[in-house]
């Protein structure tokens, strides 16, 4: 007889960086794992597409210049392809990016960089609900 029963182990909400700046990618996907995201890594678009096939991310934080898959184009495969629900953007000119994803039918989140960790966090946390 056990004298109380286990609660389940909430798994960590799993987080997909994509950004081509090594360094950039490297530092967001080292301070999200510091508060508790299981985080994932991709150079380009294309990896991220099938890193996001295999692995089903909440969220996808991704840049949207980048080399052989941009940002847009990858976020509407995986959004189609139902890889992921949540996808947020990052450009220097959010405006543009958003214009040009509504006309792909998207309509995320896009954040201004240079980035604030702050602000970045606040919306990832808001986000951020781990799949069943």
């Amino acid at each position: 007889m056990t004298a109380g029963r286990d609660k389940p182990q909430r798994r960590s909400p799993t987080l997909l960086v994509v950004d081509d700046d090594d360094d950039l990618r490297t530092e967001l996907a080292e301070l999200f794992g510091r508060v508790g995201y299981d985080v994932l890594q991709a150079s380009n678009g294309i990896e991220a597409v099938e890193i996001a096939r295999e692995k089903r991310p909440d969220v996808v934080l991704m840049d949207v210049g980048m080399p052989q898959l941009g940002g847009v184009r990858a976020a509407e495969i995986m959004t189609l392809l139902r890889h992921t629900e949540q996808v947020v953007l990052m450009s220097g000119n959010p405006e543009m990016v958003a214009e040009a994803a509504s006309h792909r039918g998207l309509a995320p989140i896009v954040l201004h960089k240079p980035l604030s960790f702050d602000v970045c966090r606040r919306v990832i946390d808001s986000l951020a609900k781990p799949g069943t």
